[in-house]
């Protein structure tokens, strides 16, 4: 299955870029998300709160949710968020979040706990791993992982790997301080978008996770 995924990206003309974000308002959020939640409700992890940021960030940065076909650019009317899951086989599958603009933060933690737990057991459905029109991947179970280089899938024109959240120096209002910084590592299809879109890109996804209350 990787393989297949490896092959099936080779010869797209990728480039990275990199960010790091400090995530202190979106940590005190997710506390309070979680410290609010019923019994019932799934548990709020980052990962949510970046696949909710980033359905919201693709709605103005079009071109990172595109396709190319016959060297013909195609923007995707929907946003649909493929998140990597490992397999205790060590292989990696993707099942996706279909239409994750539109939905809420608690609708997106309930079925990504449902597709991740499907994935690990076996039970994902043929439907579940079609049709992403962007990917998220999360290497932050490694401590010492920061960044990654990952491979633009076949037919997306970028993906988005998060690291671990770790303490850093940071600059909060001229004064140096140790805060909880996250790293984001952007590789892109350069047939479809530039650096300087891309760069504008993450910085939306820096604004929203320093702004998570505010976005709608």
């Amino acid at each position: 299955m990787l393989a297949e995924h490896m092959t099936a990206s080779h010869g797209i003309p990728s480039v990275s870029i990199f960010a790091q974000w400090d995530v202190e308002s979106l940590m005190a959020w997710r506390q309070e998300l979680v410290a609010a939640a019923g019994s019932g409700d799934a548990r709020v992890t980052v990962t949510h709160l970046i696949i909710y940021i980033v359905s919201r960030a693709l709605l103005q940065h079009a071109y990172l949710n595109a396709t190319i076909e016959d060297d013909e650019i195609h923007l995707l009317g929907d946003i649909n968020i493929g998140v990597a899951v490992a397999l205790p086989d060590g292989n990696l599958v993707v099942p996706v979040i279909r239409d994750a603009q539109s939905k809420s933060l608690a609708d997106i933690a309930a079925e990504s706990v449902t597709l991740t737990s499907n994935a690990r057991t076996g039970q994902l459905r043929p439907k579940d791993v079609r049709g992403a029109t962007f990917t998220i991947t999360n290497v932050g179970i490694l401590k010492e992982a920061l960044w990654q280089t990952p491979l633009v899938p076949a037919s997306q024109s970028a993906i988005l790997a998060i690291g671990s959240i770790r303490q850093a120096p940071v600059v909060r209002g001229g004064t140096l301080a140790v805060g909880q910084v996250l790293s984001g590592s952007l590789s892109f299809d350069h047939r479809i978008v530039s650096g300087v879109p891309a760069a504008q890109f993450l910085a939306t996804i820096g604004r929203m996770v320093d702004g998570t209350r505010d976005i709608s």
